[in-house]
């Protein structure tokens, strides 16, 4: 506040200088805008707290009034008045304008798409188009929004369904929301992420981009089951995420054509072996992260 402060200087002294305008009359204006009279009422404040403070309470005034007429000396924020100490002060609460821009930079700050389109980014609650199909989806993501914000771990989603009935779509919602709530997400495609690995072995940063990933407030992969796995991406790439995230409550969710049993029998076969105990155990740790929940309808992907 005192940079703001600086930048706006004296208004008061300004004003009356500028406009040969009565000191007083100035004053008499400000005590009685609105805002002024609910303020000191609300507070109680003492008259000698009133008189000490009115330089704050003029420049509370003309910038509320100057912002009214668009000429608001600090874009984007407007006055608000506190009692600090003993002393009325200034403080700035940016507009709803300003509101949203914020959350939308939030978001953006927070939300790692990872060979996911763009066009996921953006995706609001309004976009969403609820029908029988879906219902039950739509309901899971709305009741972790609303769990998350009352405690650290809520248990994720494993939506199942057929190509393009909207199971991207739904999570793309859910990465958004909580990136506006300032949960670092990482959204990523899991085919394209495993066939990617080859490129962080070259850089070597493949171990940093599994601890990465394993740490995200939350991780969505989507997708899963499409991937082709070798024996060490599975154990030592898959399985190590999963597992840190089981061991340290972090929500995950996941996207799927496969049902559960279609998926672990996916796991069960890499390049070179068939192993089920594997692939069990691998099956264990994600259905302790995601409730699995089935997505039908048609296929939205053609009526586009």
């Amino acid at each position: 506040m005192e940079k703001i402060n600086d930048l706006l200087g004296n208004t008061f002294a300004q004003h009356s200088k500028d406009r040969k305008i009565d000191s007083k009359a100035l004053i008499n204006e400000a005590l009685q805008d609105s805002e002024v009279q609910s303020f000191i009422k609300q507070n109680q404040v003492p008259k000698e707290v009133v008189l000490s403070s009115l330089n704050n309470i003029f420049q509370f005034h003309q910038q509320k009034e100057a912002a009214k007429n668009g000429s608001n000396p600090i874009p984007g924020y407007l006055p608000k008045l506190i009692l600090h100490g003993s002393t009325i002060d200034l403080a700035y609460a940016p507009t709803k304008e300003k509101s949203k821009a914020l959350i939308k930079q939030k978001a953006n700050r927070h939300l790692e798409l990872i060979d996911v389109p763009k066009r996921y980014r953006h995706v609001k609650s309004t976009d969403i188009i609820p029908n029988d199909d879906r219902r039950e989806a739509i309901t899971a993501v709305n009741n972790f929004l609303m769990n998350i914000q009352k405690k650290d771990y809520s248990q994720g989603l494993y939506l199942q369904g057929d190509f393009g009935v909207g199971k991207t779509f739904l999570l793309a919602w859910l990465a958004r929301a909580l990136a506006e709530m300032g949960k670092k997400v990482i959204f990523l495609h899991t085919p394209s992420f495993f066939a990617n690995l080859s490129t962080h072995i070259k850089e070597q940063n493949l171990d940093e981009e599994v601890a990465r990933i394993s740490k995200a407030d939350i991780l969505i992969l989507d997708d899963i089951g499409a991937e082709s796995l070798s024996q060490w991406s599975r154990d030592d790439v898959l399985g190590v995420i999963l597992q840190y995230r089981m061991d340290n409550l972090l929500p995950t969710f996941f996207s799927s054509n496969l049902s559960f049993d279609d998926l672990e029998k996916h796991f069960e076969a890499t390049r070179n072996n068939i192993e089920p105990i594997k692939a069990k155990r691998l099956m264990q740790r994600i259905k302790f992260l995601g409730k699995e929940i089935d997505v039908g309808g048609k296929n939205l992907r053609l009526n586009n």
